[in-house]
């Protein structure tokens, strides 16, 4: 009864918290004169981004890297196949073909991110220093090449109301997906699940519902660069940020062959999401259903190996 109740209240954060947040995020960028692509990739991507951090540094800090590699993982494969597929389906996202960029650096370093783990077979702290530098150098670059795209100048005015409501909405965000991811561990663990698995489909799903709740108000409010800036945005935060900071905290080691199944799925997707932005600019509802169908076979495959 009490986790019927705490997954309720965790929603209705979570979807309240999110409409906040996008409603003060576009202004601030319109009062400031950046665009929605920016605000999505760095200061929404960061923020929804910080549950991931908060569990899976302290997974890491009590030496549980198999949950941290399977949240990471997980939840990027979630944003592009669950995330995306039911945004698309609820609205087809119109992009501008100058985004189409940001789509291959985001396949480049999930690419080589994903070859650092499966050579190494883990990643120490000097390695996750590098990923954080590698991060910061990613935010520099996008926000110098796409600081124009979507931006609609207005004029300067309530300036802390719309901070006030975007620390609002993120703390809202940020306590909902807390108490979600853990009423989902509680339940999961009493079936004997492994820790991996765990994290890789519950966890995974949970941890994303910011990107989720936050990707389907933006585009519902016709915010598109908004929504996709903070799903490419996530996936390079989890790989490059919440992994090199887990790892800067302990090395990370895991078994390569139990990962791989799952780094293969999430390139795949990362290609499958260039392909259909291709398609004139616009990824519909048919591609959105592609990407479920995909998150769909990932998770029986995920079921089927344990």
């Amino acid at each position: 009864m009490i986790e019927a109740i705490t997954f309720i209240v965790s929603i209705l954060l979570l979807v309240k918290g999110s409409d906040m947040l996008i409603d003060s995020a576009s202004k601030l960028a319109k009062l400031f004169g950046v665009s929605d692509f920016i605000i999505g990739v760095t200061v929404v991507a960061l923020g929804t981004s910080l549950p991931e951090l908060a569990s899976d540094t302290y997974a890491s800090y009590i030496f549980k890297g198999d949950i941290v590699i399977g949240d990471i993982i997980g939840s990027n494969i979630t944003n592009i196949a669950l995330v995306l597929g039911i945004i698309c389906i609820i609205k087809p996202l119109v992009v501008k073909h100058t985004e189409i960029y940001s789509g291959w650096l985001h396949l480049f370093i999930l690419t080589a991110a994903s070859f650092i783990l499966l050579l190494g077979s883990g990643i120490g702290r000097i390695t996750g220093l590098v990923f954080v530098l590698a991060y910061v150098a990613y935010l520099r670059k996008v926000i110098k090449e796409y600081e124009t795209i979507g931006v609609e100048h207005v004029p300067r005015n309530s300036v802390i109301n719309s901070i006030i409501k975007l620390a609002i909405g993120l703390t809202g965000v940020l306590i909902g997906a807390k108490l979600l991811v853990g009423t989902i561990i509680s339940f999961a663990q009493t079936f004997g699940v492994p820790e991996y698995t765990i994290s890789l489909i519950l966890m995974a799903v949970g941890t994303s519902l910011p990107e989720l709740s936050t990707a389907i108000v933006a585009a519902k409010k016709g915010y598109s660069t908004m929504a996709l800036g903070n799903i490419i945005g996530s996936n390079v935060a989890n790989i490059l940020w919440v992994l090199g900071m887990s790892a800067l905290v302990r090395p990370i080691h895991i078994d390569s062959l139990q990962i791989l199944p799952a780094i293969v799925m999430m390139l795949l997707l990362s290609v499958l999401l260039i392909r259909f932005k291709r398609t004139q600019y616009t990824i519909d509802k048919k591609e959105g259903i592609i990407f479920l169908a995909a998150y769909l076979a990932f998770v029986l495959f995920s079921i089927a190996t344990l």
